[in-house]
């Protein structure tokens, strides 16, 4: 096959759901068609020429979309986030909330359906989605999760360090998270309970006073490993909210991909997960005692620990890239069939 791809600048989504993907697709013999710069895109020339071309939620190129469509060329669409029932959104590096991020997303959820009905193929990792899009009209819908890479620096590895330490990365759309869940009063009180503890943010800011509290500023891709490579046991608190229903599963397998358990609420793409994958699922009003259990006993922590990698090295790419591609595959047969698009 010959692809291409599009994707929205500067979003670290685009890495799961396009970027990878192809990469993985041009290492099994696929000739893959690389924009010249993120922000450029490739040519229309170029991408005319292409069976298929997936594009990342790139609002931008809607009319690029429709017009390689009608020459034949098969088109896979791809989001991951619910934007109709979010009040944040960022744009151009820009936050907005209220009812001016309503207005953003409600704009943003309104290009995505007109993508999806004009896709041969849309892609989500969320089961949640795919059945929105369904309903939206889109002719194919396939959710794919997201996969890590399984060369990254990385992956495995654990950082040696003092104490027990609980790790949460987040970003600033779990603010809302924050403000409505119960798990910073448990993280408090386990602080003053363990001398050996150490809690870790990355991203979001906690309001934790503890002298063994560290927060960190948002990490970039390629050094996330590293970061949760000195986590003992990543958490994942969730909202039960329409937008977190709507979530991918990729956190958890982050931490476990550096070797930590887990800990997450019962919510969206966690809700199937468990100790085979692990980690534990916890209720809203279950943080403290889930983590102070895990603090105790070194033997299952290290137990979870084992069993998380050994299912992240089974999540990686470079094992699953054959989904996208018979997805793919599909999405160019049936664009064979089609005179025009919808």
């Amino acid at each position: 096959m010959r692809l291409g791809v599009i994707w929205e600048p500067q979003k670290v989504n685009a890495i799961y759901r396009a970027l990878l993907p192809m990469k993985a697709l041009g290492e099994r013999g696929h000739e893959v068609l690389w924009p010249p710069g993120e922000d450029t895109g490739a040519p229309m020339r170029e991408l005319s020429r292409c069976d298929l071309v997936h594009c990342f939620r790139s609002f931008a190129r809607y009319d690029d979309l429709e017009r390689l469509s009608r020459r034949g060329v098969a088109i896979s669409f791809d989001n991951d986030d619910d934007f109709s029932a979010s009040d944040v959104s960022l744009t151009d590096g820009k936050m907005s909330t209220g009812l001016r991020g309503r207005r953003s997303n409600q704009e943003k959820a309104r290009s995505i359906a007109k993508a999806v009905r004009l896709s041969d193929l849309a892609t989500t990792p969320s089961p949640v989605l795919a059945e929105s899009y369904r309903a939206l009209g889109a002719r194919h819908v396939a959710v794919i999760e997201n996969h890590l890479e399984r060369t990254m620096v990385g992956f495995g590895y654990r950082a040696k360090h003092e104490g027990i330490v609980v790790g949460w990365v987040a970003g600033s759309e779990h603010a809302a998270d924050l403000a409505v869940l119960p798990f910073v009063d448990a993280l408090a009180r386990l602080l003053d309970r363990h001398a050996q503890l150490r809690v870790i943010s990355i991203g979001v800011r906690l309001p934790l006073r503890s002298a063994r509290y560290e927060h960190r500023e948002g990490v970039l891709y390629n050094e996330i490993l590293r970061a949760t490579g000195g986590i003992d046991i990543g958490i994942a608190p969730l909202a039960d909210t329409r937008f977190n229903r709507a979530r991918s599963s990729v956190k958890l397998k982050e931490y476990a991909s550096g070797g930590a358990a887990w800990l997450a609420s019962p919510v969206g793409p966690y809700r199937e997960l468990g100790e085979h994958e692990g980690g534990r699922l916890v209720a809203d009003d279950g943080w403290y005692e889930a983590l102070d259990q895990l603090i105790l006993s070194g033997r299952q922590r290290k137990r979870l620990a084992r069993r998380a990698l050994r299912w992240a090295k089974a999540q990686t790419i470079d094992h699953l890239a054959h989904i996208w591609e018979s997805e793919f595959e599909g999405a160019i047969e049936r664009a064979g069939t089609r005179s025009s698009p919808v």
